[in-house]
This record gives structure tokens, sequence and C-alpha cells, in this order.
């Protein structure tokens, strides 16, 4: 009997590992115009109408990054609502910072909402809007030439307001053109009793972060602790050890890089270039599933765009890479004691399984 000779894998065409890599880094390009365009315009607006081209113009770029994500997961008209919520969360974040209490309050009712979305599987998306929410809430921009934040000033609110309208509203008109032709995955709905769990653990982990670091006002990176918190806690028994612990290592490497570009560069101006053009590179890291190398670049692009100044840019690194090892170990410890609770229930024989089965996405996404 004649041997069947094994089939040979399918050769890839030439160029064709290219052309990927160029179509990524295209994509990446053009995300990251989409988030300057309302930071520059904004910028600009704040310079005309009040005579002073403020910083704060620049925070458009936050709200845009919420509603990318949500345009991604639930379309249109889901980014729109989004970028509506944000406009008003905007100024109100700035105000509930005022008080250690009332920002904690508010992180923990913008959980909530986040656990809610777990049960149609858009909480990927709506997570995006406290990890946004957290700069405004515990770092407010600065506002004309008083050194300290007034959180109560009527013409800063009022201009919050607009910077996070515009800043949202921009990829919701813009990307939907941008992904037409892409493939985008279903959302996964998850069974009630997970996403339980999940509200909880997220809910008590990045309200008492926010309580913490408003509470010490010298720790204005606090927003990282609350991304960390929000993309690495999972819902059910995932697996959770691998990707923090990467995360963790690749944060520390990145804040390396971040001492050797203070080491060569002193110009906030040029710093800003570097982390932008850094931040397009982590893009195409991130399309290309490479999770390391797109913590070790999230760390300088975050360093570099979100410092008003050099010293800060060393400052943010520093505080990145200690909010995602101590976010990175509670979430790890909640997870396992959330994972063992669930397992001593189905022991005992009172597992709950959903009896009510989510049968569609809301008109939403």
């Amino acid at each position: 009997m004649e041997a069947t000779a094994p089939e040979s894998a399918p050769v890839e065409p030439p160029g064709a590992k290219a052309k990927v890599l160029l179509r990524r880094a295209g994509i990446a390009v053009v995300l990251i115009v989409i988030l300057l365009i309302p930071a520059i315009v904004m910028v600009v607006a704040t310079a005309v109408f009040t005579g002073h081209a403020e910083g704060a113009g620049t925070y458009a770029s936050i709200p845009a990054l919420a509603t990318m994500a949500a345009v991604a997961a639930g379309g249109r008209d889901l980014g729109l609502r989004v970028a509506i919520v944000l406009m008003l969360l905007g100024p109100l974040s700035i105000v509930a910072g005022a008080n250690p209490v009332s920002g904690a309050a508010l992180m923990a009712l913008m959980c909530l909402m986040v656990g809610l979305m777990s049960r149609w599987g858009l909480h990927r998306a709506g997570l995006m809007v406290p990890v946004m929410v957290a700069w405004t809430l515990i770092s407010p921009p600065p506002w004309g030439a008083k050194p300290v934040v007034d959180r109560m000033d009527t013409t800063f609110l009022l201009w919050m307001a607009l910077i996070f309208f515009v800043g949202g509203l921009f990829p919701v008109l813009v990307l939907p053109f941008v992904l037409r032709k892409a493939h985008l995955p279903s959302p996964k709905p998850n069974p009630r009793n997970e996403a339980i769990v999940y509200t909880i653990i997220i809910t008590v982990l990045a309200a008492g972060g926010t309580y913490y670091m408003l509470d010490h006002p010298k720790l204005f990176g606090g927003a990282f602790f609350v991304a960390t918190v929000l993309v690495l806690a999972p819902i059910g028994e995932a697996d959770i050890l691998k990707p923090t612990i990467v995360r963790v290592v690749a944060t520390v490497a990145g804040s390396v890089l971040v001492m050797l570009l203070l080491a060569a560069v002193s110009s906030l101006t040029v710093l800003y270039l570097i982390g932008l053009l850094i931040g397009a590179v982590a893009i195409v890291a991130k399309f290309s599933r490479r999770p390391a190398l797109y913590y070790i670049l999230m760390v300088p692009t975050a360093a570099c765009l979100n410092a008003l100044s050099v010293q800060q840019v060393g400052q943010l690194s520093d505080q990145r890479v200690i909010d995602n090892l101590v976010g990175g170990v509670l979430v790890l410890l909640a997870s396992a004691a959330a994972i063992g609770y669930s397992r001593w229930e189905q022991k005992r024989g009172n597992s709950t399984t959903d009896e009510h089965v989510v049968a569609r996405v809301p008109a939403a996404a």
C-alpha cells in the first residue's frame, strides 16, 4: 500500500506579510489622525474665543478614544450615545473629583453601568468611558493662568463639556466609513452570575482606587490604575495570570524606554511627536496580537502625550509601573477569590445557571 504524501503547507504569495503590515500601519495612522483632529480644533477654538490656547483642548482625544471603542463594538448609534454621555460626564467628573467620596461614587456608578453592559457583551466598549473619564476626575487639565485648577469655574466646565462632545462626536461621524469593510466580532452575551461577579470586582477596585488617588493629590496619574483594573478584570474563569504578568513586565520595560528618551530629549514638543510616532507603532502591534510589544510601547506613548512638562513624563512613567503592579495583583487576588467562591458553590450544589438567556444585543448595538 502506497503511503500518502503529506500535504504541503500553503505558500504565502510574495509580499503578503508586507501588505498586511502596510495596511495595519495605514489604519494606525488614520486612527491617530482621528484622535488628533478634534484636539487641534479645540485648542484653536480656545485660542480664538478666550485669547489663549488652552492645553485643556487636547483632552478632546480622551472622549475620542472612548467613542472609537464604542463604534467598533456596537456601531454608530452606540457611539453617538456614548458621545452624549461623555459630554455630561466631562464637567461632572471635574466637580466630583473635588472630594474623594464624590469622585469614588461617580466611578462606582460608571463601573456599575459597565457591569450591566457586560450582560450583552458590550463591556469592552463601555469600560473605555470610566478609563477615559478617570483623567478629568483625578487630573483635570489646567485652565488659564491659575496654578491650581478651579474645579468650580463655570466657564471652564462649559468648555470641558464642549471639548468632550466634539472629541467624542468626531469618531462617530468618521470611523464608520473607515470600518465599512472590516469584519468586527459580534458581542458575546455573558451569564448573569458571571456578570454580577465581574461588576463587583471592577466597582470595588476602581472606586476604591479612585478614592485613594483623590485623597493623595500628588498621584496625578491615577487614571493608569483604573485602566489596569478595568482592562485586566475578567468575566468568568478566564486565564488572567499570563496576560497580567506580560503586562507588568512589559510596562517595566516601557519605563526603561522612557528613561532613555528623557536622557536624549529635553523638548516637550519633540516628546509629543515621539509619543505620536510610538503610539502609531503600538496600534500596529495591537493589531498583530503582540501584547508584550503593545504594552511596552504604550508606556512612553501615555507618558509623552499626557504630560504637561518634561518632568511629568518621567513621573507618569514611574506611576504607570506602580499602578500596573498594584492593579494587576489586586485583580489576580479578586479573581482568585471569585473563582474559589464559584467552585465552592458548585460543590455545594448551589450553582445557578442563567435562567434568562440573553437572546440578542439591545437595539443600541
